[in-house]
């Protein structure tokens, strides 16, 4: 992978957590009302942070694969933060 293409890759995985992040950030209020899940949104996003670090150290050259790793992890953080509404309701 040329830098290009770990900067384009870089900018989009930047973009897709930005996105997910307000999402979820709406939803916090329902999540911390939810131990269980509030614990579970809190180890995904720790596990974000790990992807990332592995990306830094690796000079984003991971095939794609870290990025779509925090991408899937992301989208759990939604369902979770779904699932929490849902509950409170």
């Amino acid at each position: 992978m040329n830098q290009r293409q770990m900067g384009k890759v870089a900018v989009v995985a930047m973009v897709l957590s930005l996105i997910s992040g307000c999402a979820v950030a709406d939803d916090a209020y329902f999540v911390d009302r939810h131990p269980n899940i509030a614990a579970a949104d809190f180890n995904a996003e720790q596990a974000i942070e790990r992807m990332r670090a592995a990306q830094r150290a690796n000079n984003y050259d991971m095939g794609g694969h870290a990025g779509r790793a925090i991408g899937l992890l992301e989208q759990a953080r939604y369902e979770m933060a779904a699932a929490a509404q849902d509950a409170t309701r």
